[in-house]
């Protein structure tokens, strides 16, 4: 085997065959001598050099730091060479360069080094290949979703409570949830200061009426239209007590009827017998006592056209269809929860609802949506399903939203009317929103925002162009989109990844 090529012997000078290059000590600074072998600054064969001093590298570009001085070892006494045969050419000595000398290296552990490098550099590749976010370009598909959101609500309706200070009785005259028109009696107020021995009193000037009025009846045996009217008050009588017992009929209905013959009997009455001293003395009481009470009585009718209510949870003058604009998500997240906005208006301890009347006009959702991610599309109509006994299902059309506090409060408006007498009752409740919608699909990545609105970037052959979009829901993987315009973004489209 040739001996390696040494890298600072000088070109075409060749060591004798059998010997090899001796090491020599490096001298240091200020010790080098080029005098005669043996003497200061020469090694001597088989010396071993002194321990290499690491050299800075130089980059082309930079500046060489300056050398530090390197601490002179201390030297080993010189030996004398052994004298050198007659005819033999000296042994070869490098040249002295300063530079260390060079170490072998392990070849083993150069082998795994390579093989690791490979490894990695193998690991990123497939890294590379197989990962999304390499892929720098999609192209738009057409996507049918479904979407649905719940949440929090609060029933907003339109109406008017009246009320009533000092009051001791109320004798309701309308029936509860009944449709009124403007200016039809509602209820009979009692002041607190009326005493209840004035309608005892009323109570017994009737009793005598009606006992007197049926020790006459024995006069109108031959009264054929007398007879006719009694049987008519007995058969209402039955059909009300049957229809109680079997629970089945319109019982209200039934009600009216028999109220109105029992009416037409007394107005026949008081005319066939106003004749009679005692008969007359009784309705003259009656009507005097009436008169009494009146004074400390109040009628109530009904201010506009509505369904009548006479329940009240005292959130209608603080919470109507005049005042949910200005309350923002927190504050509905109270009223959720029962607290009552203040209003500043002081309301004595005395002061007593009568009755409300719930207009038949648009009524409100206030909902406090959970997906809070949402971004509401004001005019959007949807499904909404209000959670109660009854599921109740209308059309909800979103008119503004706010986001604060970490809530996103979303206000839906429901045109149907015919659903008012469903929510009447209800404040609090929960809802669902659910839209079938046909879109376009992209991938998450390929939304990009510019100018706060949310958009996607076509590549064409022309170029790259931001086009704006509606994204109706994003899992992160895929965004299902509306375009702002359908002419430019479309299924096939090509659009950049980020």
């Amino acid at each position: 085997m040739q001996p390696s090529q040494d890298p600072f012997r000088p070109q075409g000078v060749l060591p004798e065959q059998g010997q090899l290059p001796q090491w020599t000590q490096v001298p240091f600074p200020g010790q080098l001598n080029y005098g005669p072998a043996g003497q200061q600054g020469y090694a001597q064969p088989g010396q071993v050099p002194p321990p290499a001093q690491l050299q800075p590298q130089v980059t082309y570009g930079q500046q060489v730091p300056e050398m530090l001085p390197v601490q002179q070892p201390e030297m080993q006494p010189q030996q004398s060479a052994p004298a050198q045969q007659p005819g033999q050419q000296p042994a070869y000595q490098p040249p002295k360069t300063g530079m260390p000398g060079v170490k072998k290296v392990n070849n083993r552990t150069m082998y795994i080094v390579l093989v690791v490098l490979v490894l990695v550099f193998a690991a990123i590749a497939i890294l590379r290949m197989t990962a999304p976010g390499q892929v720098d370009f999609a192209q738009v598909e057409a996507g049918s979703m479904s979407s649905r959101f719940t949440g929090d609500a609060v029933i907003v309706r339109n109406e008017i409570v009246e009320t009533h200070e000092g009051v001791s009785q109320i004798d309701y005259i309308a029936k509860e949830g009944e449709l009124l028109e403007r200016s039809k009696p509602v209820a009979t107020v009692y002041d607190s200061g009326f005493s209840a021995r004035e309608l005892k009193n009323l109570s017994n000037y009737r009793s005598q009426i009606k006992e007197k009025q049926k020790s006459l009846m024995g006069d109108v045996a031959n009264d054929s239209h007398m007879l006719n009217l009694l049987s008519q008050v007995t058969e209402r009588g039955m059909e009300v007590q049957s229809m109680v017992q079997s629970n089945s009929g319109d019982l209200v209905k039934q009600e009216e009827l028999l109220q109105h013959v029992i009416e037409d009997r007394q107005i026949y009455m008081r005319q066939k017998f106003k004749e009679d001293p005692k008969l007359n003395l009784l309705w003259e009481e009656e009507a005097y006592q009436l008169n009494r009470i009146s004074n400390w009585t109040k009628q109530y009718y009904s201010n506009s056209q509505g369904l009548v209510s006479f329940y009240s949870d005292g959130f209608e003058s603080a919470l109507n269809t005049n005042t949910y604009n200005q309350y923002s998500p927190t504050e509905v997240r109270k009223i959720y929860q029962g607290q009552i906005p203040d209003t500043g208006v002081q309301v004595s301890r005395k002061t007593v609802p009568i009755y409300r009347m719930v207009k038949q006009e648009p009524w409100v959702v206030l909902m406090l949506c959970n997906e809070q991610e949402w971004m509401p599309v004001e005019g959007r109509t949807y499904k909404m399903l209000i959670e109660s006994f009854d599921n109740i299902i209308v059309d909800a059309t979103v008119e503004s939203f706010t986001r604060s506090g970490g809530e996103l409060l979303v206000r839906l408006l429901v045109y149907d009317t015919s659903k008012l007498p469903s929510v009447m009752y209800m404040r609090s409740c929960k809802v669902q929103l659910g839209e079938n919608v046909n879109s376009l699909s992209v991938p998450s990545r390929a939304i990009y925002q510019q100018d706060g609105r949310k958009g996607v970037v076509m590549s064409t052959q022309g170029g790259e162009y931001w086009t704006g979009v509606e994204v109706i829901s994003d899992d992160g993987q895929t965004a299902y989109i509306i375009p702002e315009n359908p002419g430019l973004l479309y299924e096939g489209v090509r659009v950049r990844l980020f």
